[in-house]
């Protein structure tokens, strides 16, 4: 009895999204260039990739040895970094893609749930009224809890676009909690601590 001939799988790649900021960054030698190309092919829509670099270079014509070396380029020039790996099962390096080197404050908020935005729009209006109306004995204070609060959404919004996942009821009780103990250590003068 003959075995059937195994069918090699098809590449069903049909394009990569790339960083645009890569096409016009000189530090980038056409050969790193085209590694990061090859990364962005395997990469998931969050930019996380676990290919190898034996198959990176096999797409390109390399070894895994130069492959390395132009994986180091790009981590040192900010278009990837180390991300957790997801499954213990998967044996090669997890990675992301930096399409962004710094997200802006609108752009967190443009990924942050409609309840989320709710919950930032009702405090900050909170903090608006407590400060025109001087209810509170310092509104000032009010105003560095609510800057604290806005980069406690930042940090756990930059989290999820490297992987990490956490709940939206735990992330609020995050930010409250940590809010409260920050405003807590603040004084206005040195002569209190």
């Amino acid at each position: 009895m003959v075995k059937p001939a195994i069918a090699a799988n098809k590449d069903l790649r049909a394009f990569a999204v790339v960083p645009i900021r890569a096409i016009k960054d000189p530090r980038l030698k056409p050969k790193t260039f085209r590694v990061l190309v090859a990364f962005c092919s395997y990469a998931d829509r969050t930019g996380r990739t676990f290919v190898g670099l034996d198959r990176v270079g096999a797409d390109i014509g390399i070894t895994a040895g130069g492959v390395s070396y132009h994986t180091r380029s790009l981590y040192k020039l900010g278009y990837m970094v180390h991300a957790k790996r997801i499954s213990r099962q998967i044996p090669t390096k997890t990675r992301r893609i930096v399409y962004k080197h710094s997200i802006a404050e609108d752009t967190i908020r443009s990924r942050l749930s409609s309840e989320h935005l709710m919950d930032l729009a009702e405090q900050e209006h909170q903090i608006k009224a407590n400060a025109s109306a001087n209810t509170r004995p310092d509104p000032e204070a009010d105003l560095l809890r609510a800057k604290f609060s806005v980069l406690c959404e930042r940090f756990f919004a930059e989290s999820a676009l490297e992987g990490w996942w956490i709940s939206a009821d735990l992330m609020r009780q995050a930010i409250h909690q940590l809010t409260e103990q920050a405003a807590g250590c603040m004084r206005r003068d040195r002569s209190a601590i």
